[in-house]
């Protein structure tokens, strides 16, 4: 229990109108959010979650791997088996990059190649989300590279994984010089189909 200080015998003068008691306001907006605004209208489901989770990654996966080894130990193929985990990783990352990557000049392109590396949901999903980018890519005349700087794979039981992502996406305006990063952390699970994994959903971490 806290204990009020003593009050002097003598009020202090109540403070002039022009001498108001200073309030909380909201921090300046930094520049830097200007330029990830295209980000979030281009990738809204995907890549323009979480760049504030970035910094927390570490501390999560580390808890995550402790629950999984507790809960899937002998299951968990990716606690046991080196190459096929670095399979998974591999060709995940591989997709992500193709699929979060394209030239304003020929959108559909990239929307056809996707095709290839999706099955299930993922295909809604991104197909969802890509008209966005097919509706203003053209008008903003963006060209985006997504580059994935780390991977992890959660789970891998068989034909059936899930990996956390971790991407950087740099785009650019044809004709204006202005180039603009981003970063941002989500989940995919992955399929196997034949020899190849494919993407069956994306997970944002927003629980929409």
């Amino acid at each position: 229990m806290s204990v009020e200080p003593s009050q002097p015998d003598t009020d202090p003068p109540e403070p002039a109108d022009d001498e108001a008691q200073p309030t909380e306001t909201d921090p300046p907006e930094p520049a830097g959010d200007q330029g990830r605004a295209p980000l979030r209208l281009r990738l809204p489901a995907v890549l323009g979650v979480a760049t504030v989770l970035l910094g927390g990654f570490g501390a999560w996966a580390t808890v995550q791997a402790h629950n999984e080894r507790a809960a899937n130990a002998q299951q968990n193929l990716a606690l046991t088996n080196g190459p096929a985990t670095s399979a998974v990783r591999r060709q995940v990352s591989s997709a992500i990059q193709a699929i979060f990557s394209y030239s304003y000049t020929d959108t559909a392109r990239t929307r056809r190649d996707a095709q290839s590396l999706l099955t299930g949901p993922a295909i809604r999903q991104y197909d969802q989300l890509f008209s966005l980018v097919q509706k203003d890519a053209p008008t903003q005349k963006l060209v985006v590279t997504t580059s994935v700087t780390n991977s992890g794979v959660e789970f891998l039981t068989g034909n059936l994984a899930r990996v956390l992502i971790f991407a950087n996406q740099q785009d650019s305006r044809a004709g204006t010089g202005q180039t603009s990063y981003a970063g941002a952390m989500f989940a995919v699970t992955a399929v196997l189909t034949g020899s190849t994994w494919k993407i069956s959903n994306i997970d944002t971490f927003t629980g929409g």
